[in-house]
């Protein structure tokens, strides 16, 4: 799940640098990246950076808590 988060190299690689025709490229980090970094809005850019570590937290705080429900133990009672 981390990693779908984390999803910007194989788009810059893919698209060279560009978000590709109609954007379909556009993937949240490279969106991110091509704020901070081509267009120099270095403060949208950590606000999106901030929405990404919160969601992401989000989402790892409810992967632990369910974890009981999914995850096999096999010394587990």
């Amino acid at each position: 799940v981390i990693g779908g988060f984390q999803e910007f190299l194989r788009a810059y690689v893919m698209f060279n640098g560009t978000a590709g025709p109609g954007d379909a490229g556009m993937f949240y980090m490279f969106n991110l990246y091509k704020e901070a970094f081509v267009y120099f809005n270095t403060g949208y850019a950590s606000a999106l950076a901030w929405g990404m570590f919160i969601v992401a937290l989000l989402v790892t705080g409810i992967l632990f808590g369910t974890a009981r429900r999914w995850v096999y133990y096999a010394a587990g009672d």
